[in-house]
């Protein structure tokens, strides 16, 4: 088959959602953890709201229907997008199409969304080849979100960003950071060719361990509708204290002892939680935090992250002295008046560490190796264990 001249790319129509349905679930059974390819409420709002997603089909002059699938969702508020529901019906798998097609879904994207500054995807690690895709495609390693997602088993993503020409070049200096950051830093820095010094590297301040007392209780509101409200209303005009790009919150974490509200975006399936903000500085919670990981751990919580922008120095600080480890780092994520601000993924994982079924590119071989080297420090250097 002449793949070039058989193949044709469009825009995905609304009258497109029961093939795209059918060919999610053929593709990936009921193993799939995205919305995008079953709820079909998701769906159809996607399909209509084209300005903030570009979703796009491919087409085979030989074979009849959809033989593959993406979506690049924006969110031009924040000058950002993802790749996301990558498919190839089975058909039609060994032809390159995955490639083809997202290839050309960030060219198009990026031609006609000139305020989308950068992109990202993640991919699973069950093979290499949504990896080695990806990079092909122009997107650089920027870290891993270990023990991510619960599939059959607990699932390592790998995290990449697309960058437009230019918006590197709008990154402010990173004036100091703590030692555990260093290596990410430079590791991130040499992956997207933009390496730069370290101004300061700067020991963290020492942080309480454990002062909660026995009226400080943690609640957990789980009530979209109403959390998401009231994440409006108290962060109104507030757009800095909200950036988390496509997460919405779904969990209120209230302790009236401390006057503290954060807010979260809970997936029940994944027991994945990302913290997204709060109406006080972390640091509020100084030696609550390890009541408060239990308090997760009950309601099922087994995977914790959040982004934090590297200048605020001492909230990184402060949720490392909490077992969060820095597993990504994001260059240029955000622009404010003409200057990008780079931002830290922090995580913690509370079940146990294992990437024995993970298939890595050498790409990412690096930041597993950090990322690995401060858990074992973290977690064993009690009993002299060190790498």
């Amino acid at each position: 088959m002449d793949i070039e001249n058989s193949i044709t790319i469009r825009r995905a129509k609304l009258t497109d959602r029961e093939e795209l349905l059918a060919l999610y679930l053929t593709v990936y059974g009921d193993d799939y953890p995205l919305e995008l390819g079953t709820n079909k409420q998701l769906m159809t709002r996607l399909l209509e709201e084209q300005e903030k997603a570009f979703w796009f089909v491919v087409e085979l002059a030989d074979r009849p229907g959809i033989a593959a699938s993406c979506v690049v969702e924006l969110e031009p508020e924040f000058r950002i997008g993802k790749v996301t529901g990558a498919a190839v019906h089975p058909q039609c798998a060994g032809l390159g199409l995955s490639s083809k097609l997202i290839g050309f879904a960030v060219n198009e994207v990026m031609a006609k969304a000139p305020s989308i500054n950068t992109l990202y995807a993640t991919t699973r690690t069950v093979t290499m080849a949504s990896q080695k895709m990806l990079i092909s495609n122009g997107f650089k390693p920027l870290g891993i979100f270990p023990n991510a997602r619960k599939i059959k088993t607990y699932e390592t993503l790998t995290l990449m960003g697309y960058f437009r020409e230019g918006v590197l070049d709008k990154r402010t200096p990173v004036q100091r950071i703590p030692p555990s950051l260093v290596e990410l830093y430079l590791q991130t820095n040499k992956s997207i060719g933009d390496e730069r010094e370290i101004e300061l590297v700067e020991d963290c301040p020492a942080f309480p361990k454990n002062i909660a007392h026995e009226e400080s209780k943690w609640e957990f509101i789980q009530a979209p509708e109403f959390v998401e409200k009231r994440f409006n209303e108290v962060f109104q005009g507030d757009r800095e204290s909200t950036f988390y790009p496509f997460h919405k919150p779904n969990l209120l974490i209230s302790n009236t002892v401390l006057g503290v509200e954060m807010f979260a975006s809970f997936n029940k399936k994944d027991h994945y939680c990302v913290l997204i903000s709060a109406n006080c500085p972390i640091t509020t919670i100084n030696g609550h935090f390890k009541k408060l990981a239990f308090a997760f751990k009950e309601i099922g919580i087994y995977y914790l992250e959040t982004l934090v922008r590297i200048d605020y120095f001492e909230a990184v600080c402060f949720l490392g002295a909490n077992r969060f480890l820095p597993s990504a780092y994001y260059p240029a994520m955000r622009e404010i008046d003409g200057v990008a601000h780079d931002y830290v993924l922090m995580t913690r994982t509370m079940v146990p560490l294992d990437f024995s079924e993970s298939q890595i590119s050498s790409e990412f071989t690096p930041f597993v190796r950090e990322y690995v080297r401060q858990w074992i420090d973290l977690n064993l250097s009690t009993v002299g264990v060190h790498l």
